[in-house]
């Protein structure tokens, strides 16, 4: 059992740094044109894909596991909506060049290769699409990180990067544009956020309260967060295919 599984089995739909709240903020200062061809890619439970299906976008959402993908149809469904959802490797994306208007990223490069994520990025925009990708982050070089290779191999990230490293990484792999127009400490308000909206679409396995390996899991996520809060800070990087 790994962190992704136990996301996976507790149904969670913005597992990402700022919650809900932080995708609702980012859509309201950074609105995506009405009918806009967007993929999300690593959509979880389909809670942002589904949003974006009701302001009127048409929607493609990937992700790797089969478990999420099943639990963010089962999500459109309830609600009405029609999004295209897909089993789908960040690093190996089913689509054409040139298929999107928009590509959405909420914490999930970071669980890929980047490079190689990153260029499929920009392959499937379309020219003059927007990538928005927001992750984790370093606040020092990681030599200066104290416990890099525990926050790590717990989450299962091949690397963790600072500011800088990310936007170099998005201009080398031919993005413009490219700036961080968010960027927070983990902050008692940010966490506070984390848990502002309810989601009322949170499919939960019916064996996971009787899960001791998940709670701990559960318990060892936040405690990670809590001890490493010095060292971690997570941004929305824009940018843009020319």
């Amino acid at each position: 059992m790994n962190y992704i599984e136990m996301l996976t089995k507790f149904g969670i739909g913005s597992a990402h740094p700022g919650g809900f709240a932080a995708t609702l903020q980012q859509f309201d200062e950074h609105p995506l044109r009405v009918g806009s061809r967007i993929l999300e890619v690593g959509c979880g439970t389909g809670r942002t894909a589904c949003y974006l299906a009701e302001q009127g976008h048409e929607v493609t959402a990937v992700d790797l596991h089969g478990g999420m993908v099943a639990k963010a149809q089962r999500r459109a469904d309830a609600l009405g909506l029609a999004v295209t959802f897909r089993q789908a490797d960040a690093c190996n994306l089913p689509f054409d060049a040139a298929s999107f208007d928009a590509v959405i990223v909420e914490s999930v490069t970071n669980f890929a290769d980047a490079k190689r994520a990153v260029s499929e990025y920009y392959r499937v925009l379309r020219g003059g699409g927007s990538l928005y990708d927001r992750e984790l982050m370093l606040q020092q070089p990681a030599a200066d990180t104290p416990r890099l290779e525990e926050i790590q191999q717990f989450f299962g990230m091949p690397q963790l990067m600072q500011r800088e490293q990310w936007e170099a990484l998005l201009q080398s792999e031919g993005f413009a544009q490219v700036e961080t127009p968010t960027y927070s400490l983990f902050t008692d308000e940010m966490k506070a956020k984390q848990l502002m909206y309810e989601d009322q679409h949170e499919y939960i396995d019916d064996d996971v309260y009787a899960n001791a390996e998940l709670w701990q899991i559960a318990l060892r996520h936040d405690l990670i967060l809590s001890d490493c809060t010095d060292y971690l800070a997570f941004g929305l990087m824009k940018a843009v295919k020319v």
